[in-house]
């Protein structure tokens, strides 16, 4: 269906160091190869807006499912999947950076909810969001609106720390102790940490795991590549320990992944 998915990078030069970019999804469920899909965990924050087509999120690791219109994901390790309630999937959003909801709100992310309710979180703000994307007759009007909202939330802060955090630990794609990332931007370990949980919502050691999960997928996606070349391009010992972590993430084993791989997505609703 055409324009069915539409990428929207930020034009605000700020913004472009937060957000990886807008996006927008307008299509029947018919269309859709799968009803109810598997969201595999990733290392960025999801926000969402699905106009009058609510959705059903199930947290599989909590047994708990919540149905919403408007929301945040959590970057966390939980196994989760959506569901649509209507005919329609229509969607603005925006795929952040890990602390970019720290750019947003004082609160300790760690202690917010697995699934966040915009509007309890952001308030008349949200509220004020929701009317003024109602009243957009296209996408780029949509995604004006979008970052017009982040502008106008983003707070005056000094996240120097965990950005640096961040960034050494794409740079080296994972592949870096944490001890290593804390000596390098001038903090203990313990520092790190909290300033994981607080801006981030996690412990580094789940990011890296997160990230090594991405890229590892990203691979299985190539039917060329093999397990064990996987393995070893992600720095894993054997494929033994590649297997366990993959599994104590999704559930799933390498294998079932790449044999289902069209069932999954990050967050990509």
């Amino acid at each position: 269906m055409k324009n069915s998915f539409i990428i929207h990078k930020p034009t605000d030069t700020v913004l472009q160091s937060i957000v990886d970019y807008y996006f927008y999804v307008d299509i029947p469920v018919k269309e859709l190869a799968f009803k109810e899909e598997y969201i595999l965990p990733f290392p960025r924050i999801t926000f969402g807006y699905f106009f009058e087509n609510r959705v059903l999120v199930t947290n599989n690791s909590l047994d708990k499912s919540i149905e919403k219109d408007m929301v945040i994901s959590k970057i966390s390790v939980n196994k989760i999947s959506v569901k649509p309630l209507t005919e329609r999937v229509k969607m603005i959003g925006a795929h952040v950076r890990p602390y970019a909801l720290a750019f947003l709100t004082d609160e300790n992310i760690s202690n917010l909810p697995w699934l966040i309710n915009t509007k309890d979180l952001f308030k008349e703000t949200a509220i004020s969001f929701k009317d003024k994307i109602d009243k957009c007759n296209s996408p780029n009007e949509m995604f004006d609106e979008v970052e017009n909202i982040f502008l106008e939330t983003l707070l005056d802060k000094d996240l120097s720390t965990i950005i640096n955090a961040i960034e050494l630990i794409e740079k080296h794609k994972g592949n870096i102790e944490i001890s290593k990332v804390a000596l390098k931007i001038g903090v203990s370990e313990r520092t790190l940490r909290n300033h994981f949980y607080k801006n981030v919502g996690c412990s580094p050691k789940e990011y890296v795991n997160l990230l090594k999960l991405q890229q590892s997928v990203h691979q299985m996606g190539n039917k060329e590549e093999s397990l064990t070349t996987i393995t070893y391009a992600q720095n894993y010992s054997d494929q033994a320990h590649f297997t366990n972590s993959v599994k104590s993430i999704t559930g799933y084993s390498p294998k079932e992944i790449q044999k289902k791989i069209a069932d999954f997505r990050f967050l990509q609703f």
